[in-house]
């Protein structure tokens, strides 16, 4: 059997992060979002895997190749312009000769979440699972096992089943979608609707999807929780590690330092001295935390720089991002401000993209939004999103 992954929308949702990555390329406990379906589709026995890819795709194949590094055999097909997921699936209908896998790039799943549809052959099915926020995905509604309906977050929803992106099809699921395309309309959802009878399988197997810069948090947990100790790098005496902590080659973690799994520190960093990375923290290669700082259930990327006596908690910090020092981000309940909506969030820090800096004191208030390549001066508060490229001063 076959495996197509989508993987080649922008995730605009998720900006600012993907302004230079698309979102199957973000990382969580330091690998990839996409890596994880991957592995989890060869840990399966599936390893003839179609990517289709499109934004920032040279990303996508410098990373993956042709696959022999991860147990698999990647061919790529590109969809030049994202009208949508059936229209993406169109790009790969010549490399499909018999029943096969979709699925989206951009979840965290477990050899678990596929077998579940391996072990149920239907012609046509979907793996439905439940959430406490249905309205940001496809709500299911079943009947005797069977999808009556799939609507595309709703504004109110009576069930909190969803759809996770994730189909078993046959070949003639291309006939339904070129219908429906000679319409315009390119999503995959209406194309499994259109079909006479769509299975719905439930699990509770690990699935977990980021739909905003938030969600990257529940995401890098979700990842850290299957992490086993290893430790390599250098770790000075007087280091206390806790837990499942992983340790990249050629970091240092300096005397004094306490780590508390489950956490990541990548390769190439200097953590320390006297520095505390607590639970749920993923830590990129190449970053510099300075000592007596403390980083806690957050998510840094790579090449990052934070300097001593500062406090990162439920945060996530873009690559390149350099911060002087008594850096403190405070985090609580906040309204998040993204594209002229309000999300409530019920904790959370902040979230800083990619080569922005930050100078000495600077505090940022929970649910704050801190675009690319902006300057913060030393000592400024601040309580609303930075947009790309801004100075305060």
């Amino acid at each position: 059997m076959k495996a197509v992954i989508l993987a080649a929308g922008e995730g605009t949702r998720l900006r600012p992060f993907t302004v230079s990555e698309p979102k199957v390329m973000i990382p969580v406990a330091n690998k990839p979002i996409m890596e994880y379906v991957i592995d989890s589709l060869v840990d399966s026995g599936i390893t003839d895997i179609i990517m289709v890819v499109g934004y920032k795709k040279e990303k996508i194949l410098t990373h993956f190749g042709t696959g022999e590094d991860f147990g698999a055999d990647i061919e790529y097909v590109t969809q030049k312009k994202q009208l949508g997921t059936a229209h993406a699936l169109a790009h790969a209908e010549s490399k499909i000769d018999d029943d096969f896998l979709v699925l989206p790039g951009d979840n965290v799943v477990s050899k678990e979440t596929i077998t579940c549809l391996l072990e149920k052959p239907s012609k046509y099915s979907v793996l439905i699972t439940e959430s406490d926020t249905p309205s940001k995905y496809g709500v299911v509604s079943l009947s005797n096992g069977l999808v009556k309906d799939i609507e595309e977050k709703p504004e109110k929803s009576l069930s909190h089943l969803i759809s996770t992106g994730i189909y078993s099809l046959s070949p003639d699921i291309f006939d339904h979608i070129e219908r429906l395309m000679s319409n315009q309309i390119y999503d995959l959802t209406s194309a499994v609707e259109d079909v006479t009878e769509l299975k719905g399988i439930l699990t509770d197997a690990m699935w977990i999807d980021a739909v905003y810069p938030w969600d990257l948090l529940s995401v890098n947990s979700t990842a850290l929780s299957r992490i086993v100790k290893s430790l390599n790098g250098t770790i000075e005496d007087g280091v206390t590690l806790k837990g499942p902590v992983h340790i990249g080659e050629g970091s240092i973690i300096k005397s004094g330092s306490y780590i508390e799994g489950p956490a990541v520190i990548g390769e190439g960093c200097e953590i320390g001295p006297d520095a505390c990375i607590l639970p749920s923290t993923s830590i990129g290669k190449n970053c510099k935390i300075s000592p007596f700082s403390v980083i806690q259930n957050s998510l840094l990327m790579q090449t990052i720089q934070i300097g001593p006596h500062s406090f990162i908690g439920d945060s996530v910090i873009g690559s390149g991002v350099r911060a002087g020092s008594d850096l403190k981000t405070h985090v609580q309940e906040a309204y998040i401000e993204l594209r002229s909506n309000f999300h409530h969030v019920e904790n959370i820090g902040c979230m800083i993209a990619e080569d922005t800096e930050i100078g000495a004191g600077v505090v940022i208030e929970a649910g704050v939004i801190v675009e690319d390549e902006c300057i913060i001066d030393s000592g400024k508060i601040i309580r609303k999103n930075i947009p790309h490229g801004s100075r305060v001063v």
